[in-house]
């Protein structure tokens, strides 16, 4: 069972809460709620929460949120919805990253660090694979990631072709799409490279889409220069395919998108 913490003093909020009645069902513990942020910072503190959410309408939320982003930067966070039903979706992401973050659990040699960084992964690949179906189910799942991408700044989106992909897979690879894909995005893209946060997804044996982010927090830089830094790496990293892999990837098209809500179907990504 897992526990979560409730910090508002909303009544919508608290009544939506109380609206939940299979806390059981959805492998959970009756939520602990309060209404001030010493009590919560205090308790989370003592390691006893699984997320934690706030929802804060009459005092100001900032030193619970500055004090997960320096104590607590891997706890997951999630949004109170006062909309039961949006409440339901909520805690199913929640139960769904929770499940996947404890998938690999062991006394001896979990590492929340390296589980946190599996969950960002999957998080982008489904962005880049189109499966985030809304702009809440983004903000929940990067809010319960803790991931540091900048959802609202500029991302460069590339589609790379692998011409002998199909024939690389079953001749020279056969270690199957997936662990393919692995490969090229811990070898050659890296995950943060001078506050820059790269994705792939292998669509199929023929297509790689490969994003880069800009991280939250990091100064604004002139996009231009910005731009030719990420085609820098992207070059680099086709280059250092094709002498350690012998497979060639050519760059098929490049686009500025606005934000990460550009990936998201409904909103016209």
């Amino acid at each position: 069972m897992y526990k979560l913490l409730l910090v508002t003093d909303r009544d919508d909020i608290t009544e939506a809460f109380s609206g939940v009645q299979d806390w059981g069902r959805l492998m959970f513990e009756p939520v602990i709620t309060l209404n001030n942020t010493p009590d919560a910072i205090v308790l989370i503190d003592r390691n006893n929460v699984d997320a934690a959410g706030y929802a804060l309408a009459n005092q100001d939320a900032g030193p619970l949120k500055r004090h997960l982003e320096q104590a607590h930067p891997l706890l997951p966070v999630y949004h109170p919805r006062s909309d039961l039903k949006l409440l339901r979706e909520e805690l199913r992401l929640v139960r769904e990253h929770l499940d996947r973050l404890h998938a690999d659990f062991s006394d001896d040699d979990y590492d929340v660090e390296m589980a946190v960084e599996r969950v960002r992964d999957d998080l982008m690949r489904r962005l880049l694979m189109r499966e985030v179906k809304t702009r809440e189910e983004l903000e929940s799942r990067l809010s319960l990631s803790r991931a540091p991408f900048a959802a609202d700044k500029h991302s460069f989106l590339y589609e790379l072709h692998l011409p002998e992909g199909e024939q690389y897979l079953h001749t020279r690879w056969r270690y199957g799409l997936e662990r393919l894909e692995t490969a090229l995005r811990s070898n050659f893209l890296g995950r943060f490279v001078e506050d820059v946060y790269y994705g792939g997804a292998l669509i199929d044996p023929g297509h790689l889409r490969v994003i880069a982010c800009q991280m939250a927090g990091v100064p604004e830089e002139d996009l231009e220069a910005l731009g030719r830094r990420v085609q820098d790496h992207v070059n680099q990293a086709i280059q250092e395919v094709k002498a350690y892999m012998d497979l060639d990837l050519l760059i098929a098209q490049y686009t500025m998108i606005d934000s990460l809500n550009d990936l998201v179907p409904e909103n016209g990504g």
